[in-house]
């Protein structure tokens, strides 16, 4: 069993209403948010205890490569502040092995770091990983094969890896250890990046990556959808959450 969570598509209904939506998706069953700024505005210590009252944790924050190097001190600052486990890397580039050794050096270096201050640095795939090889290995593999996984884990998405032509499932089986959270995200369309769907009505072999995702130890299952297609935000959500729980995954 693993435990669910949301990242993106709620950013107009949250604005609309931030606390009215974040008692909806709480009643759907969700138990956490990947985010979390809309916590720092106004007494964020009341407003923590307002978000875990409702039975929500803020699960990961962000950092860009450049936070990571030139500001640290305020990442681990703001995790903190926020009670959130995990700091992610939403997108890296690999335009050149060399580059990627050196993004590999500065995720060895700062998750080190954020590993003495009780945090795990994620680092979080797209396509190009997986459309990218040097010397017969993937992009994605090369940061793993590069980096200490005590200081680097990885935040899988399946819907990426499914675009960038690889199995989700075969990837979390070899990463097995270094995936605490996934990206539980589908599409109706695998040569069409932007044909997002609610998860289990697509191509992505959504059953089959989160079985092997809990096999590999993960402890988060994060729904998302870039864009709505036909249903509402919380429609999107309802059926996302339904689906999984259907499947005995929650």
């Amino acid at each position: 069993m693993a435990k669910i969570g949301l990242i993106g598509f709620i950013h107009e209904e949250a604005k609309k209403g931030f606390w009215g939506t974040m008692e909806k998706v709480a009643q759907i069953g969700y138990r956490g948010i990947e985010g979390g700024n809309d916590l720092l505005k106004g007494d964020v210590s009341a407003n923590l205890k307002r978000f875990h009252d409702l039975g929500l944790k803020v699960l990961a924050t962000s950092a860009s490569r450049e936070r990571l190097r030139d500001n640290l001190d305020e990442v681990i600052k703001e995790a903190k502040l926020l009670g959130a486990s995990r700091v992610s890397v939403w997108w890296g580039p690999c335009n050149s092995k060399e580059e990627l050794l050196r993004d590999a050096e500065l995720y060895n270096k700062a998750g080190a770091r954020l590993a003495e201050e009780g945090l795990t640095l994620c680092y979080h795939n797209h396509e190009h990983e997986f459309q990218t090889v040097f010397d017969g290995v993937y992009a994605l593999d090369v940061l793993a094969q590069n980096t200490d996984p005590k200081a680097l884990k990885f935040e899988l998405d399946i819907a990426w890896i499914s675009f960038g032509g690889e199995d989700p499932v075969k990837v979390l089986k070899r990463m097995a250890g270094r995936v605490p959270a996934i990206h539980v995200k589908d599409l109706y369309d695998l040569s069409d990046r932007n044909s997002f769907t609610a998860i289990g009505t697509g191509s992505v072999r959504v059953k089959e990556s989160v079985e092997a995702a809990i096999q590999a130890g993960v402890e988060w299952l994060v729904v998302e959808q870039d864009t709505l297609r036909n249903l509402t935000a919380f429609e999107t959500l309802t059926l996302s959450f339904l689906y999984l729980k259907e499947a005995a995954f929650i």
